[in-house]
């Protein structure tokens, strides 16, 4: 017996709304950590510091939005990823929202 359109449907828009969710705590864990740090824009966040107070803190559901986390933060404007791709910037934006 299979699921119905209806069934499948409502199944994949309550997935789609837990990712949201566990996607804003994972942005919320970096915003966080850089106001912690009294950040100013340019504040730079390590590949070590992302390593200690993110993806060591994350659990596995948040893991799956990391990299859409991220993504968001920087074509928000938040963040900027240098050029080895794991350190990240503070935007003058960024720091304003904090």
């Amino acid at each position: 017996m299979g699921l119905s359109a209806q069934e499948i449907k409502r199944r994949k828009s309550k997935k789609s709304a837990l990712e949201t969710v566990y996607k804003e705590e994972v942005k919320e864990m970096f915003m966080l950590w850089f106001k912690r740090q009294k950040a100013e824009a340019g504040h730079v966040m390590t590949k070590t510091d992302v390593l200690k107070n993110i993806i060591k803190n994350i659990d596995k559901k948040q893991d799956g939005v990391l990299e859409a986390a991220m993504n968001d933060l920087k074509t928000g404007g938040y963040l900027e990823t240098q050029e080895d791709g794991f350190t990240l910037v503070l935007t003058e934006k960024g720091a304003k929202s904090l």
